[in-house]
């Protein structure tokens, strides 16, 4: 579990790679914070601009302001919640037959984090030999609700409804 288990990831950040571009931009902006509290404090002219947060990172960076005043040490520890979050949160493979709509891939990942745990994360992949529906996987298990394996399971009766059409 995170260290923080209030940390509640927006359906945005649906995958390993999401969640590993967020890190870098927070630790882009770590250090950005760092540099300007140096400028600050020697009252250096000159600051940089603030650099461009994706919304999500923009919503961690407000989350952690909101549990205590935005600092280095609380942007320290909102990166350690990250990582250790990266490293427990459970994972699940979803195949579907193409590239899921980003409202698809958010309702997916609401409900696995609804339903499955709040903290996992959902990589998509894609493979048309599935024809549609789709194939979740989690560590070695395997749930195939593809139409190509409805097919091959009634083999038999495919050329009865095809006969039928």
């Amino acid at each position: 579990m995170p260290k923080n288990p209030q940390l509640k990831l927006d359906d945005g950040i649906s995958s390993l790679q999401d969640l590993q571009a967020v890190i870098t931009e927070i630790r882009d902006y770590a250090r950005w914070f760092a540099h300007n509290a140096i400028k600050k404090r020697l009252k250096v002219k000159g600051a940089a601009p603030e650099p461009e947060l994706s919304a999500p990172a923009r919503m961690l960076v407000r989350w952690a302001d909101a549990q205590k005043p935005l600092s280095q040490a609380s942007l320290d520890d909102l990166l350690a919640t990250l990582d250790d979050y990266q490293k427990t949160a459970p994972q699940l493979d979803i195949t579907l037959a193409g590239p899921p709509p980003r409202d698809v891939r958010k309702k997916l990942v609401a409900w696995c984090r609804g339903n499955i745990a709040p903290n996992v994360l959902v990589n998509f992949q894609f493979d048309s030999a599935i024809l549609g529906g789709l194939v979740v996987r989690s560590g070695s298990r395997v749930f195939d609700w593809s139409f190509r394996r409805q097919i091959l399971a009634n083999r038999a009766k495919f050329p009865e409804i095809l006969r039928h059409v």
